[in-house]
């Protein structure tokens, strides 16, 4: 699956800050209930990331983020119920604002009827997009006005 958004008034710059603070993925995205950095070895940043869509879901990623071309990849290296995942982040300078090129793959695999499978993946990809675009635009005005104010924050 992929998506592409435009937020208006932001650089490629603010929205990658966003997008590499995982330890703010919880506060950001309700399905995301916590975050833990792994390891880091050079851009490559190994995240366990714990959420709730019908089932706990347990799953590790590891991402390499490049601040120089505004992008993240992440490929899966462990899970419980995410049985793989590959994807990535694309931010590049569209007019005045900042084009957000989203892309995910994801398998999922449980012991429950294929129904609720259906809705774990949905509430992780394609129906918590429009949420997750929105929760970045919301963190992007958000650190821009605590910088305008000069006040600590971000």
């Amino acid at each position: 699956m992929q998506r592409r958004h435009l937020l208006p008034r932001a650089t490629p710059g603010e929205v990658y800050a966003v997008v590499i603070d995982f330890p703010a993925y919880p506060r950001l995205f309700p399905e995301i209930k916590s975050t833990r950095i792994v390891e880091t070895a050079g851009t490559r940043v190994r995240v366990e990331f714990r959420a709730q869509i019908v089932l706990p879901i347990r799953y590790v990623l590891d991402l390499v983020c490049d601040p120089e071309r505004f992008t993240v990849d992440w490929t899966f290296v462990e899970g419980e119920i995410v049985a793989d995942s590959v994807g990535g982040w694309r931010l590049s300078s569209e007019g005045e604002g900042t084009a957000i090129d989203y892309r995910v793959s994801l398998e999922v695999k449980a012991p429950v009827p294929g129904f609720v499978l259906r809705k774990v993946t949905d509430g992780l990809v394609a129906a918590s997009l429009p949420n997750m675009f929105a929760a970045i635009d919301r963190e992007v005005r958000r650190r821009q006005a605590l910088q305008t104010s000069g006040l600590p924050g971000t």
